[in-house]
């Protein structure tokens, strides 16, 4: 019985590994890199493994120098430095309704705080017209991705005939944030 070289032996062996490798990572569907890439690496291992150049060693620019360092989720506008003012609050207010209802004689307001869940804040609705204020609070109400301020009803006796603006402000401890104005004509 006569044995294999050594050197041969080695490559069948890696050969071997190779193709094992790339048959084991074809049937992965939860890898987006296709099959044939890792079957192209993994000969391109044998051949660093059997004859080192100088195309073997990774140069800069290749995906192993990549950075593992834990970052924010993209998109979300979150930064892994530090919130250089802590009282922004990284929430947005918009009023969604503001308008007379006839039936119940009243001046309604509704509205939402985009970019946050957190509900142990005060939905403060502000209905002016000229030095004329009139506020309401409301509760904060979880929905999927933002929190719903529940309606408000201006009764008529607080609101004069003509055009009130009416704005959003939400507080939670010291952040806040205060919506665009929106206009309703109260006859």
């Amino acid at each position: 019985m006569q044995f294999a070289s050594r050197p041969i032996a080695a490559i069948a062996v890696l050969g071997a590994l190779s193709l094992l490798s790339a048959g084991c990572s074809a049937g992965s569907d939860d890898d987006p890199t296709a099959s044939p890439t890792r079957s192209a690496s993994a000969t391109a291992t044998v051949t660093a493994t059997d004859s080192p150049t100088a195309s073997s060693t990774p140069s800069a620019s290749t995906p192993d120098d990549t950075d593992d360092s834990p970052s924010a989720f993209p998109g979300t506008g979150q930064t892994t430095e530090p919130d250089d003012d802590p009282s922004e609050f990284p929430a947005t207010a918009l009023v969604t309704y503001a308008g007379w209802d006839t039936g119940s004689r009243t001046l309604q307001a509704g509205g939402l705080v985009s970019g946050t869940t957190n509900t142990s804040g005060t939905c403060t609705f502000t209905a002016t017209k000229g030095g004329v204020s009139r506020t309401l609070t409301s509760t904060a109400e979880a929905s999927a991705s933002s929190v719903n301020c529940a309606q408000v009803s201006f009764p008529a006796a607080q609101v004069s005939s003509g055009t009130w603006s009416i704005t959003l402000d939400y507080r939670v401890g010291s952040q806040s944030t205060t919506s665009d104005p929106m206009t309703a004509e109260v006859p």
